[in-house]
């Protein structure tokens, strides 16, 4: 009872902190990294103590399929090779640089444990720095490819960790080996990914689930892609990406429109609890992993999160422009353009550093103590220095992020996309020939015939010849107009029910059947 409760009071916490968020609009994750460090130094809280063999089961399988499913196929293919020299030179570079770093400044701290730090930290988390870049004036490009990096390097990173555990538990490294052990779970990780993605596929286009189930089998789906690869010693987190990518990519012709409604509800839920669940959690568990680093003082660990916080920043400058002015020599050798069109876009890719969830759950994982019942070494100052540099780069690095910007002066970023009324042209014209070859197909006539004719022809018509000022004026028309509708509608079917002349369950049918509609017509808030 005593764990529940202590449950109960954090998730408390965590939608406090998220109502606190929207109130001085603040993004999620700065204010949870924040609050995280203060919740832990509140008197009386009790001390939660995580089994380090649970905790990427628990946290990582969900956040990395859910990111993945969101992410855009066809962009990520655009912009692959800078993806995949972010996520993995980056993050092979910045493990190497911290190690070396922690080593030559932290007494006694040993090149593979400074792997293991680098490992750790190596991995970006694009969330909160495209949630501020969506509010500003910043080419697309640059939030696809910070989307990108964000996916697969978490999957190289956590690769990375579990060669980096391996040699510090057995005091024994080999580069040839471990080149070898990263290409064996790399690909077969990816390998189990493609198949378990495909298999759910199946399912979800042919066993005819109810909706409920099929949100559960989108859960049993993640869960259980990280555990077969874990199982067969393979990458777990590079089959739940593999996985999210595939299904997410196929999901609009297997799922249902209350399908995926209900997902996303659930999934969102989900995400939103585990990332507040586990802010809090590590910081519960800070003042007592500083009390138990022994022979170090407070000022000297200020001084190494500080120093590697800010060689995580540099090692990212360096690289990415590095990265670049290769980049272009070799396109222009192939007479290829750039990547990039000029040096602020690199700047503002560079920037962007910040850490999250993924870092906090990898050092959560770490094991308390090795095989011969001994301690971690360093366990407790790798932990700190984690949460130094995810509180650096992600509360200073973030706030800041919109000065950035606009000292950088994108202007108005460019699109090869569409305009909404082009879509929506586009749309309406395939809708009214669909129609018109069904009615000529089943000799369709009648008034209800001619009028979804005549509705159809309007709109093609409205869209083709109207400027933006008054398309926009007739949407909100017709919202206003559908809303009101809808309104009126659920007052009458409560009154109905009120008046017990309506089954419940057709009662319920109809209520999520307006829901459905209003969530079409309202307006999205800012």
């Amino acid at each position: 009872m005593h764990s529940l409760e202590t449950v109960i009071l954090l998730l408390v916490f965590v939608l406090g902190l998220a109502l606190l968020a929207q109130r001085i609009h603040l993004v999620f994750p700065i204010l949870l990294t924040v609050g995280g460090l203060v919740i832990g130094f509140i008197p009386g809280l009790p001390r939660v103590v995580l089994d380090p063999s649970v905790v990427l089961l628990v946290f990582l399988p969900p956040i990395l399929y859910s990111a993945a499913w969101y992410t855009n196929w066809s962009d990520f293919r655009q912009y692959v090779e800078p993806v995949i020299v972010l996520a993995l030179g980056l993050v092979l570079v910045t493990s190497l640089g911290v190690a070396l770093l922690a080593h030559s400044i932290i007494p006694g701290f040993t090149v593979s444990m400074g792997l293991l730090l680098g490992a750790i930290i190596s991995p970006s988390d694009a969330v909160a720095a495209t949630t501020i870049m969506k509010t500003q004036s910043v080419p697309r490009k640059i939030v696809t490819i910070l989307e990108g990096e964000s996916l697969v390097n978490d999957a190289s990173a956590l690769v990375l960790l579990q060669l980096a555990l391996t040699s510090v538990t057995t005091g024994t490294f080999s580069l040839e080996n471990a080149l070898l052990e990263f290409v064996i779970l790399s690909v077969g990780g990816i390998g189990t990914g493609l198949a378990l993605g495909f298999i759910s596929f199946c399912i979800h286009k042919h066993a005819k689930l109810e909706p409920a189930l099929e949100t559960v089998l989108t859960f049993v789906t993640a869960y259980l892609a990280y555990l077969v690869a874990e199982h067969l010693h393979l990458s777990g987190v590079l089959s739940v990406v593999t996985a999210g990518l595939f299904i997410g990519h196929k999901q609009s012709r297997v799922h249902s429109p209350i399908v995926r409604m209900q997902a996303v509800a659930v999934w969102d839920f989900v995400i939103v609890l585990l990332n507040g669940l586990i802010f809090i959690l590590i910081g519960l568990q800070l003042p007592h992993v500083v009390n138990a680093i022994r022979g170090q003082s407070a000022d000297y660990l200020c001084v190494y999160g500080i120093g590697i916080s800010l060689a995580v920043v540099v090692i990212r400058f360096v690289y990415i422009f590095m990265a670049d002015t290769v980049s272009n020599q070799i396109r222009s050798l192939i007479h290829r353009p750039p990547i990039f069109p000029s040096r602020r876009y690199t700047t503002l890719l560079a920037y962007i550093s910040m850490r999250g969830i993924v870092s906090l759950a990898a050092v959560l994982s770490i094991p308390e103590k090795l095989q011969n019942g001994s301690p971690f070494p360093g366990r407790n100052l790798i932990l700190f220095i984690t949460f130094c540099v995810i509180l650096f780069t992600l509360v200073v690095q973030g706030i800041l992020l919109p000065l950035v910007i606009r000292a950088l002066a994108f202007g108005q970023p460019s699109t090869d996309y569409l305009s909404r009324q082009e879509v929506q042209k586009q749309l309406s014209q395939r809708a009214l020939m669909q129609v018109q070859r069904l009615i000529d197909q089943d000799k369709l006539t009648g008034i209800a015939v001619q009028a979804v004719i005549a509705q159809h022809q309007m709109r093609v018509r409205e869209l083709a010849n109207a400027e933006t000022a008054p398309l926009l004026d007739q949407h909100q028309l017709n919202q206003k107009l559908m809303l009101t509708s809808i309104q009126a509608q659920r007052d009458e079917l409560i009154n109905l029910r009120d008046r017990q002349q309506i089954d419940i369950e057709l009662f319920h049918e109809m209520e999520n059947e307006l829901d459905r509609q209003e969530i079409q017509w309202h307006p999205v808030s800012g």
